[in-house]
């Protein structure tokens, strides 16, 4: 409905919800809608047109709304930080591990360029206690417990969410608790309730290093409440860029070999709405990647015969039902095939060739009832069942299989300025095996608590703390691998305390907007696995480890109206890491910094939002590392900081058509660096995208 009086937002943005949450930027400043008849004294309550002293419809002054609807993440017991599409787009943000080093307290493997594998670990904890959700599903992998995050595409995105802790939403699936931190991606999957139109997406990005990818969406709602999108992308690169290899006084300039990949996702999906609040959603995804793995650089040898095919598929089912004010409901269903076919050439091994063949399959179920007793008061009891499977190709391996029941009973009391949320989690894990013996079983309970307190209650200022407690069974590789797996090791165990606060403050003149938070906080592992040499030949898994991590993390996000239609966005994150081995004080790891985490780290962008090219700026600063917890000076991985330039440009025409022009350029002071060492990182490169869509 469009009214005589016009309401200008401070950004000149719409803004839309979805039922009771509002879909936020990252710490972004959503305007809150107001009603003409609310804003001016002189206002037909029946027709909306503003009347004079004679009755006369008189015209509406142009009024400027400047109140703010409050993010959740401001408000959240536990720190919570999230990128919406828009905001990715708009800072700069070229990939998910890009998106990664946007947030605070982030490690990030990154094995080098596009195919390279990229795993994320939060404040300390290793990539195993880092759960991935996907559309509502956790991820998962019993071989060895990491995720790469390369496998997804950012373009079908709708946010990426970080909680760490645990998450202040108690209508959630037992699975999303059992890990330290979580990462939550969820894809743009159909088109909104209410758009009937047919959508087609099609794309093309090009780049350094013969590097193209193709991507299609389309995507229809229909009438009778059913909706769908198909998906399909491919990504082809050479991956051959130039780095510069030292060797004690001397360089040269060499470049990467045996880096090319080749890498296929296709999905669809599809809701059925039998009301506003009911629907049921399903998801296909197939994903194929056949990539060469280029090895470390060791001196002047860079080059291997080794290639890596990764198969992926899934599908899941998810049911939500809200319909009751007093009890809501959800399913989710799901079944995962993974495959990995890895190769070696070498005249060491028989017959000329090692190869890996290695199969893992899941079946997953989970329930959730919330009970809402007040407006104050609210328990959410999950279950969650899951079978994993692991079969491979080699004489040795034992068939591994667990059965997993993981339960939790939540509640939530919440005031106008205060909120508490409590969290039990039972797990049960049962181990078996098809010939030898089975690893340990476990049985354990995990509490968590966390709170928000707002201490004025007209002022956007929050207290926040968090304790939790869970702990992380062995993965399949730890217990069962060839020489080094060990069928006794007992799960690692964490406990993570929280201290921190969020400030928010709107409408200050030109600047529009600004949030600050800061959160301190200690973790401690115990049990931590290692892997110990038993002699010159075997090296065995073991309970050795006891791991203590103090850090800070701290964010700032504001947002500056500088002339008509002209914004400066402003975004930032450091981060503080001690994280230190403390299992045995006679040993040379003792109170070091751990493998492969800075104890400084950050990033910044800066975006220009204008009516001619829209600008972002942004750059990824990290310390010093070291390749081993040892710290010896042979191992230490120089700091860097990665800048980078996007440009974008969107042409509309026929009202609905669009076009999307972006340029980046990635590395742009030719920086060379290393994330994990031997494995040199691009220099200088660049993408070029054309999107269009209807």
């Amino acid at each position: 409905m469009k009214s005589k009086g016009r309401l200008k937002s401070v950004n000149n943005r719409r803004v839309c919800a979805c039922g009771s949450v509002a879909v936020c930027a990252f710490f972004a400043f959503a305007p809150v809608p107001t009603s003409a008849a609310t804003l001016m004294p002189g206002v037909n309550r029946e027709n909306g047109d503003s009347v004079n002293a004679k009755g006369t419809p008189r015209q509406l002054k142009e009024v400027e709304v400047v109140s703010h609807r409050l993010s959740r993440e401001v408000a959240s017991t536990a720190p919570l930080y999230r990128l919406s599409a828009e905001r990715m787009k708009a800072l700069g943000v070229t990939d998910i591990a890009d998106a990664m080093h946007r947030l605070p307290g982030v490690n990030l493997k990154d094995y080098g360029g596009a195919g390279g594998m990229k795993t994320v670990s939060v404040r300390g904890f290793g990539d195993q206690h880092t759960g991935v959700v996907y559309d509502g599903i956790v991820l998962s992998d019993c071989q060895n417990g990491r995720i790469d995050l390369s496998r997804y595409s950012l373009d079908n995105v709708g946010s990426l969410t970080m909680v760490v802790g645990d998450n202040s939403d108690i209508f959630i699936p037992a699975k999303w608790a059992a890990s330290a931190a979580s990462v939550i991606i969820e894809s743009e999957s159909v088109p909104a309730q209410g758009d009937s139109v047919l959508h087609l997406t099609s794309q093309l990005r090009f780049g350094s290093f013969d590097m193209i990818n193709p991507y299609l969406k389309v995507g229809k709602r229909f009438d009778n409440g059913f909706a769908f999108s198909a998906i399909g992308d491919y990504t082809y690169a050479k991956n051959d860029y130039p780095f510069t290899l030292r060797n004690g006084y001397t360089s040269s300039r060499e470049r990467r070999t045996n880096s090319r990949m080749n890498q296929g996702h296709a999905e669809v999906n599809g809701r059925y709405s039998f009301s506003p609040r009911e629907y049921l959603q399903g998801k296909l995804f197939y994903y194929d990647n056949g990539r060469q793995l280029p090895g470390q650089v060791v001196l002047y040898v860079s080059g291997n015969n080794e290639f890596l095919r990764e198969r992926n598929f899934f599908g899941q089912l998810s049911y939500r039902n809200q319909n009751s004010s007093r009890r809501q409901f959800q399913a989710f269903a799901k079944f995962n095939w993974d495959a990995s076919h890895y190769t070696d050439r070498d005249g060491k091994y028989p017959g000329g060739m090692l190869v890996d063949d290695y199969r893992q399959r899941e079946a997953y179920l989970s329930g959730s009832l919330l009970s809402v007793y007040s407006s104050n008061f609210s328990v959410n009891y999950s279950a969650d069942i899951i079978y994993n499977d692991l079969t491979g190709n080699k004489e040795d391996i034992v068939n591994p299989s667990r059965g997993s029941i993981l339960q939790t009973l939540s509640a939530k009391y919440k005031t106008s300025n205060f909120q508490v949320m409590a969290r039990g989690l039972w797990s049960i894990y049962r181990n078996r095996v098809e010939k030898g013996e089975a690893a340990a079983d476990a049985n354990r309970l995990s509490p968590s608590v966390s709170l928000s307190w707002q201490p004025v209650s007209d002022k956007l200022f929050f207290l926040r703390a968090s304790y939790k407690n869970i702990f992380r069974m062995p993965t399949f590789t730890e217990a069962y691998y060839f020489r080094m797996g060990n069928v006794t090791l007992r799960p690692e165990d964490t406990n993570q305390v929280n201290l921190g606060g969020t400030w928010q403050k709107n409408g200050l003149g030109w600047l529009t907007g600004i949030t600050l938070t800061a959160d301190c906080y200690a973790n401690r592992v115990t049990d931590k696995i290692v892997v110990l040499p038993q002699n010159m030949y075997m090296w065995k898994t073991t309970n050795m480890g006891k791991v203590r991590s103090l850090g800070v993390d701290a964010t700032v996000n504001a947002v500056a109206a500088i002339a008509e239609r002209q914004t400066l966005t402003l975004a930032g994150n450091y981060s503080f890491q001690r994280v230190q081995p403390r299992t045995d004080p006679r040993a040379l790891d003792y109170n070091k910094q751990l493998a492969y985490t800075p104890m400084n780290s950050g990033s910044a962008s800066l975006s220009w939002g204008n009516p001619w090219v829209d600008c972002a700026a942004h750059v990824t600063a990290v310390g010093e590392r070291y390749a081993n917890s040892i710290n010896l000076p042979i191992s230490r991985l120089a700091p860097y900081a990665d800048c980078g330039l996007s440009l974008m440009r969107a042409f509309k025409f026929r009202n609905t058509d669009a076009v999307d022009l972006r340029f980046d350029i990635l590395n742009l002071l030719n920086t060379q660096y290393q994330i994990i060492n031997a494995y040199p990182m691009p220099g200088i490169n660049w993408k070029f995208t054309v999107k269009y869509g209807f």
